[in-house]
């Protein structure tokens, strides 16, 4: 029963069918393209509604794990991706695609899931807001370094980034501290689920040419996504169980520096650039809906820690 309701959870399937239907049936995209900013817009105010009301009344204790935020997804993850693309991207549109990946901040996701990993909420919640207040600063600094892209709207960027993130910050508390948020809790769900169901349709639908002709690049950018989830999760677990952290606060460090949100990397990318830009969004959407279910597999299936090591049988 476990095994069935994982498999058949809302999210998985509505992403399959995102994808899917993309790839298939791409003309709606025409309409579609349209509504990416206010599904990212509505997606971004909902998520931190998860983060309670006075949270972050008391600064001080919130700084390291801010600071741990930005570590573990931009120093860590962030500089990874940028470092293996240097020396096997070949085509531009693409290599500029995973530094939009790279400058992304945590995945929406990761709140929910330190609640359901029984991961240290305040380095999650922390970790997660810390890392967004990052992203005013890299995301346009990513975009004034890319001067060959002379066609480039500097103002559009600050304008889509900051409708984007501290505007949906902004309003979240608004309706938090305002007590609005029990009205919106019971459907939250449902109202992101869909939000990503036209944000990722878009992206396969956009990039539905590039798939059918697919290339060296494309491939070496999936590859790049598996290796650097897994690799830096097992990295980043046994350097924390030889240090003695807290197996809870490994949780939060794992899901801050294993997941971006690629959904706002890929709608920016077809916002602002272009859809070969957009396409290492989708290959790091495709590996992390993967990664996510093993995850999701070991600990509701298996009944395993995210952070246990498996033991051999005696």
């Amino acid at each position: 029963m476990k095994y069935l309701k994982f498999v058949f959870y809302r999210s998985n399937i509505l992403f399959l069918l995102s994808v899917s239907a993309g790839i298939a049936l791409p003309q709606a995209s025409a309409i579609s393209i349209f509504l990416i900013l206010p599904a990212l817009m509505t997606i971004m105010t909902i998520t931190p509604l998860r983060i309670p009301r006075g949270f972050f009344r008391r600064i001080r204790p919130l700084i390291a794990p801010a600071v741990q935020g930005n570590l573990m997804n931009y120093i860590i993850l962030g500089n990874l991706i940028i470092f293996a693309s240097l020396f096997f991207i070949r085509e531009e549109g693409f290599w500029f695609g995973m530094v939009l990946v790279a400058a992304a901040p945590p995945a929406v996701s990761m709140l929910s899931l330190s609640k359901s990993f029984r991961a240290d909420l305040t380095v999650s919640f922390a970790g997660f807001a810390g890392a967004y207040l990052g992203a005013l600063l890299i995301i346009p600094l990513i975009g004034l370094g890319f001067l060959k892209y002379n066609h480039l709207n500097y103002l559009l960027i600050i304008l889509v980034v900051g409708a984007l993130i501290p505007l949906p910050l902004v309003l979240s508390r608004i309706i938090v501290e305002k007590e609005w948020d029990g009205i919106i809790q019971p459907h939250e769900g449902i109202i992101i689920d869909y939000c990503f169901f036209i944000v990722f349709y878009t992206i396969a639908a956009r990039t539905r040419e590039l798939i059918l002709h697919w290339s060296s690049d494309m491939s070496v950018i999936l590859t790049i996504a598996a290796l650097t989830a897994f690799i830096i999760f097992f990295a980043v677990r046994k350097i924390g169980r030889l240090s003695n952290v807290a197996e809870n606060k490994i949780i939060s460090l794992l899901l801050l520096v294993t997941m971006k949100n690629y959904g706002l990397a890929g709608g920016l990318a077809l916002l602002l650039f272009s859809e070969k830009v957009a396409f290492a969004a989708l290959a790091f959407t495709t590996v992390n809906f993967l990664f996510t279910n093993w995850l999701k597999y070991t600990k509701i299936v298996v009944g395993r820690s995210i952070v246990a090591e498996e033991t051999p049988p005696s």
